[in-house]
């Protein structure tokens, strides 16, 4: 019965007691042509019919006829009761949550920083503002809401970034103060929520088969370890490192802000080939025009390449430690490697350790 009516409501845009007339008439319809038919004998028409059902009626008892006036207005009742409470205003027919006051509020447009349907859940990020000791806090809360229901908080602390994958939500949980790092979790609308891996995090990028992410306690500087750029499954499993960090004048990038588009991790004026176990010979390419022939740069050894990425000649090689350079200048490269300091002409000659 909810059913019938709930798709005459999608047909029909009518009141609730206009939908709950129509339907007790439909009802009256089919019970009396059953009634009738009860009555049908052979070669009788319709009025001969309802004349006998009439006088059927007529000559009930006392009690019966109470009874079934009594059944009648039940079934009235029960009808107009079922279509009003499927034509009742909606009161969270608009996303609305609570604020940390209890209050019912309906975040408008621009307070509303990211929103993504995942089926029939609304899943966005919502500024919320909060005293922490003397200060002021403004920080980005996720929240999951659907029609009709209020708004669930989803994100513990701030969630300066989500991403939606196989309709799963993917988020950075933060301090409500520091939101440059956090832990990963993932979200599903049947209510599941955990946390993927143990260690923080700095922003992440997602495709639709693996997870791209810097750790945020990473060994210090650039080089072998140093915020180099990781990739793992969307469950936490098969982590491998896919990028190193570069060290360059000429690079222009941060572990901060990276995106992941077409097996290339993209930064701020170049790109990284990444696919399987790093080796530091990713092809780089510098999005910026140059004049310059070569650039130089660091990953897990000294490398001068091609604009463009190609001919790549490595100038000092692979080493446990982490390199730096700190300036390329008169045709020598100043670089670091571990704790120690190095020169090295631009063609990886004369290498010269300085004390």
């Amino acid at each position: 019965m909810i059913e019938f009516v709930k798709s005459i409501k999608s047909i029909v845009k009518i009141s609730w007691i206009g939908m709950a007339i129509i339907i007790l008439l439909l009802i009256i319809f089919v019970i009396v042509k059953w009634i009738l038919g009860k009555y049908k004998k052979e070669k009788s028409i319709i009025k001969e019919n309802f004349n006998e059902f009439w006088n059927d009626l007529i000559n009930l008892k006392g009690w019966q006829k109470v009874i079934l006036v009594i059944g009648g207005v039940i079934f009235c009742v029960l009808i107009f009761g079922v279509c009003y409470w499927i034509k009742k205003p909606n009161p969270y027919q608009e996303i609305a949550i609570l604020n940390n006051q209890n209050e019912v509020i309906y975040p408008i447009g621009v307070d509303i920083l990211n929103e993504r349907k995942v089926g029939e859940f609304t899943f966005f990020t919502y500024n919320m503002t909060e005293m922490i000791g003397n200060d002021v806090i403004t920080y980005p809360a996720l929240y999951k809401w659907k029609e009709g229901k209020l708004a669930e908080r989803i994100s513990e602390g701030a969630c300066p970034h989500f991403e939606v994958v196989k309709n799963s939500v993917i988020y950075l949980n933060s301090t409500l103060v520091d939101s440059s790092h956090g832990q990963l979790y993932v979200a599903r609308p049947d209510g599941m929520n955990e946390r993927v891996m143990e260690e923080e995090l700095y922003d992440f990028s997602v495709d639709d088969e693996s997870i791209y992410f810097t750790y945020c306690f990473d060994t210090v500087g650039v080089g072998l370890k140093g915020h180099a750029l990781h990739r793992m499954d969307l469950n936490g499993d098969n982590i491998i490192t896919v990028a190193y960090e570069l060290s360059s004048p000429s690079l222009q990038g941060s572990h901060y802000n990276v995106s992941i588009e077409d097996g290339w991790a993209i930064y701020s004026n170049y790109k990284v080939q990444i696919g399987n176990q790093a080796d530091g010979l990713e092809k780089v390419v510098l999005l910026d025009s140059t004049d310059e022939d070569w650039i130089y740069y660091t990953s897990n050894m000294l490398i001068k390449a091609k604009p463009d990425g190609t001919e790549q000649v490595v100038l000092d090689g692979v080493d446990d430690f982490w390199y730096q350079i700190d300036k390329i200048e008169g045709g020598w490269i100043y670089y670091q490697k571990g704790n120690d300091k190095y020169k090295i002409d631009i063609n990886g000659n004369n290498k010269v350790k300085i004390e």
